[in-house]
């Protein structure tokens, strides 16, 4: 039987309300919600959900990995082809070739910008980014240091499934 989440939230609501001694007893609450309601299966096909979706995530990450090594590829032959052009026209020293797929032309590249020494670079035309340490400021914090303009957050709860 295929269970809601509104409606396992309601059995349990139902069952602490029966019994309000299960407030206390974490333990006997566990047992009772278990044996009395669809909770530990409804919470089964979610981790077991978690494990599929993990299985995707994982296949997907190996698939664009190998989408990207296949890309890379065909980069780096769309730029021998091009050399082969290149090398091709200026050989037979032509600046123009005109034919039913393309017309090819070599002409005069863009001036490029090359640092020679960069510590001889006036500040005017630096780009200086700066952002936060977190890691610094965290350990500051924990230290009990005063950081302004940083605090550390409430910790929230965190989900932990293990699977062995």
């Amino acid at each position: 039987m295929i269970f809601s989440a509104h409606q396992i939230r309601d059995e349990i609501t139902a069952l602490l309300l029966a019994f309000p001694e299960l407030e206390e007893d974490e333990i006997l609450r566990s047992d009772m919600i278990e044996g009395q309601t669809s909770t530990f299966e409804f919470l089964s096909g979610i981790v077991r959900k978690i494990g599929s979706t993990d299985a995707i995530i994982s296949g997907t990450a190996d698939y664009i990995g190998e989408l990207k090594e296949r890309q890379d590829r065909l980069e780096r032959r769309k730029h021998a082809l091009r050399s082969l052009i290149s090398k091709i026209m200026n050989t037979a020293e032509l600046r123009k070739a005109e034919l039913p797929e393309a017309t090819l032309s070599i002409r005069n590249g863009q001036p490029k910008v090359q640092i020679i020494n960069e510590q001889e670079i006036p500040r005017d035309f630096l780009r200086i980014k700066t952002e936060p340490d977190k890691t610094k400021i965290k350990a500051a914090l924990q230290a009990h240091e005063y950081v302004p303009g940083a605090a550390l957050s409430n910790s929230e709860p965190v989900l932990a499934i293990i699977v062995k």
